[in-house]
């Protein structure tokens, strides 16, 4: 057995340990409140976007806020998947990956999990970068046998094209996209304009932050049919002003889901495709509620 093996055994165990422990903290003896579809007889396939979690080695707070988001995720009846945008943890700390990957395997809040990259998985400008891309690629790859070896990827779920992109620079203030991953995403994008597929792209950053430029990203975008890119990163709250269109491009700025002094914790969207069209509504995971103001549909553009 290798070294690279080992390690990886390792870190199998203590997340499995970690799990029994979180399964029998107080912190995951919650429970949702049930919810489903607008019309799930015509439902292609229902998602969630949650944002900005922070999980902190030293904030036993950001734990149990998170371990409340899963349970009110979990209890959706239709959720085919769930998308996490970026600053999953707040450091890019072992232990606090540890927390958010074995959280989210030991709950299963879905069947699908996609994990998008931010500044702060990556060290927020501190520490190893290389390292940090290397660890989210290695946990991803552990937890949910993802099988990646770029911080970038892409899966077809009933259908669908969830394609989730990634930072390549550790200066958090920077959205830059290599010219490798820009020719990959035009690549998966072509593929899914050919299967006629509804299209949704992920990042932690909103376009008009590419370092390179938002305009020539945003194009991309349009020109092959991408239904709605949706994204995290300023923490601001979930608002109607948040659900806006950039460069042609239907967009979504997702709060932070987890503790905030400015709103309710647990905001997201859930996303529900039909045939003709997308329908997005906010829901506050926490409180099991839908937010009533915040409801829009998008068409399909094939």
């Amino acid at each position: 057995m290798d070294f690279t093996t080992v390690v990886m055994y390792l870190k199998d165990l203590l997340a499995t340990v970690m799990t029994l422990l979180m399964m029998m903290s107080p912190a995951f003896s919650g429970n949702g409140v049930a919810y489903e579809a607008q019309n799930p007889d015509e439902l292609i396939t229902s998602f969630v976007v949650v944002s900005d979690i922070h999980v902190e080695t030293n904030n036993p707070e950001s734990y149990e806020n998170f371990s409340d988001v899963l349970y009110g995720i979990k209890a959706g009846k239709d959720i085919d998947a769930v998308i996490y945008t970026g600053d999953n943890v707040m450091n890019g700390q072992f232990l606090e990956n540890v927390f958010f990957y074995s959280a989210i395997r030991s709950m299963m809040p879905a069947e699908n999990n996609l994990v998008v990259v931010g500044n702060h998985d990556l060290g927020n400008g501190a520490g190893d970068h290389d390292k940090s891309r290397n660890d989210f690629i290695a946990n991803n790859n552990l937890y949910f046998g993802a099988d990646l070896d770029e911080p970038y990827y892409y899966r077809v779920i009933n259908g669908c094209y969830f394609i989730c992109i990634s930072t390549e620079v550790g200066d958090p203030s920077q959205f830059y996209v290599s010219d490798k991953q820009y020719s990959w995403l035009e690549g998966v994008l072509k593929e899914a304009k050919a299967a006629g597929a509804p299209t949704f792209v992920f990042a932690h950053f909103p376009i008009r932050d590419i370092s390179q430029g938002g305009d020539k990203f945003a194009a991309l975008l349009k020109d092959y049919n991408v239904s709605l890119y949706c994204h995290g990163h300023y923490h601001n709250d979930l608002v109607a002003g948040n659900f806006y269109n950039w460069g042609g491009i239907n967009s979504i700025n997702l709060p932070r889901v987890t503790e905030t002094t400015h709103y309710d914790a647990g905001d997201g969207i859930v996303v529900e495709v039909y045939e003709d069209e997308i329908l997005v509504r906010g829901r506050d995971f926490v409180k099991g509620e839908w937010i009533e103001e915040l409801v829009y549909t998008y068409p399909i553009v094939k």
